[in-house]
C-alpha cells in the first residue's frame, strides 16, 4: 500500500466536483486498512473513506486529512448468506444475486455506490431497504484497530440512517454479510412497479426477481439522470417525516399532497412532490448547477461546476421548503469540508 501525496478528488465522485487529498490510499485487505488508519493517527489526520463516491459532495478546497478507498472485494457464499468485500460494486452485487435467483436484492437495482456504503446510509429503494437484507456488518474499530462483527440489531437501522452515522468515523465497514434466500416473493408493493406490472398483476403472473430488476432499472431510467454520464449524486435531500398533526395541517393548505404512514404512526412527505407542486424548482439553475427537470429531488452539475455552486442551489432548496411548509429538510448527500 502506498501513500499519495494532493490527489485531485473530483475523479472519484459522481458529482464530479472536489479539491484535492491530502494524502490517499486505497485499501485492499484489512491489514492495509489498519495501516492506513495507524499513518492517520500517528500524524492527526482526520479520515475520509470512499467507496463509489456516489453520496458525497466534496469541499473545493478538498480533504486536509488521509482519504481511504476502500477496494476489499470478494464474494464469498455459505449456505443461505452471502459475505460481500466493502468494495464490491453494489449494483455488481444485485445482479449477481438475480442470475442466481436470490430474492431481495432486485429492487435496488441501480443504485451508484460500493457495498461498504450500503449499510451507513441503509440505501433504500422502491419499497425495500438493505437493512432488511443484513444478517451483519464486519468493521475496522478504529479505537481499538481490531475488527469487530456488529449484527443487525446493532446497527440501530433507521430511515436513511445507522450506527456508522452517529459514531461517525468509529467504525470503518471491510465486509457485509446477507441473507441470501432463493424461495421468497418479490415486492411490488411501490406505486411505480404497481404501474409497471399492472396488467400482470390482474392475470395474477408471478413474477421473477429478474423482471423486476429489470422494471426497476427502466424506472430509474426514465425518472433519474444516468451518474455515468452527469455529475450528480442521486437523491440530494431525505424524504421529510412528520407527525400526524403536521401532515393534517400540510393537508389543509396542500389537499393533493401524498403520504405513507410509517409503522410508527408519523407520515414520509415525498419532497420531490414538494420540491416541484409547491416550490416549481424542477429546472432551477444556479452557476453550472440545476435542479434536474424530471426529478426535483436530484441535482446535477455540469462540466467546471463546484461545491459552493451545489450548496448554494441546495440552501434555495431548503429555503424555498422551510418557508411554504415550515418543514426543515435534511440532506441525505455527505457535505465534506
Amino acid at each position: 500500500m502506498s501513500i499519495q501525496e494532493h490527489i485531485s478528488l473530483a475523479q472519484y465522485t459522481t458529482f464530479k466536483i472536489g479539491g484535492k487529498a491530502r494524502f490517499f490510499c486505497s485499501v485492499h485487505s484489512e491489514d492495509e486498512l489498519v495501516e492506513a488508519v495507524r499513518f492517520a493517527q500517528e500524524k492527526s489526520l482526520r479520515i475520509l473513506v470512499i467507496g463509489g463516491g456516489s453520496n458525497m459532495l466534496i469541499s473545493d478546497k478538498g480533504f486536509d486529512g488521509l482519504v481511504i478507498r476502500m477496494n476489499i472485494k470478494g464474494i464469498v457464499s455459505s449456505g443461505e448468506q452471502l459475505t460481500i468485500g466493502a468494495g464490491e460494486v453494489w449494483d455488481d452485487l444485485v445482479a449477481y444475486t438475480v442470475d442466481a435467483g436470490i430474492y431481495g436484492f432486485e429492487n435496488l437495482s441501480a443504485i451508484p455506490g460500493t457495498v461498504g456504503a450500503a449499510p451507513v446510509q441503509n440505501i433504500g429503494a422502491y419499497g425495500v431497504e438493505t437493512s432488511r437484507l443484513i444478517v451483519s456488518v464486519r468493521a475496522l474499530d478504529t479505537q481499538t484497530l481490531k475488527c469487530v462483527e456488529l449484527s443487525n440489531s446493532e446497527c440501530t437501522f433507521g430511515y436513511r440512517d445507522s450506527l456508522f452515522k452517529h459514531q461517525k468515523g468509529r467504525y470503518i465497514i471491510t465486509s457485509v454479510t446477507f441473507f441470501a434466500y432463493k424461495v421468497g416473493q418479490v415486492h411490488i408493493e411501490y406505486k411505480d412497479l404497481k404501474e409497471y406490472f399492472k396488467k400482470e398483476i390482474e392475470h395474477k403472473v408471478t413474477l421473477s426477481v429478474s423482471q423486476v430488476r429489470n422494471a426497476v432499472i427502466s424506472i430509474r431510467a426514465a425518472k433519474l439522470p444516468d451518474w455515468k454520464q452527469w455529475g450528480t449524486a442521486g437523491s440530494f435531500f431525505k424524504n421529510p417525516i412528520v407527525s400526524q398533526k403536521k401532515f393534517e395541517d400540510l393537508k389543509k393548505t396542500y389537499p393533493d399532497l401524498p403520504h405513507f404512514v410509517e409503522p410508527d404512526n408519523n407520515v414520509k412527505i415525498p419532497l420531490g412532490w414538494i420540491l416541484d407542486k409547491i416550490c416549481n424548482m424542477k429546472g432551477l439553475k444556479h452557476g453550472r448547477v440545476r435542479v434536474y427537470e424530471k426529478q426535483a429531488l436530484v441535482l446535477v452539475s455540469e462540466p467546471g461546476a463546484t461545491a459552493d455552486e451545489v450548496t448554494s442551489l441546495a440552501r434555495i432548496l431548503m429555503d424555498c421548503v422551510k418557508e411554504k411548509t415550515g418543514i426543515e429538510i435534511e440532506g441525505e448527500v455527505e457535505w465534506v469540508n
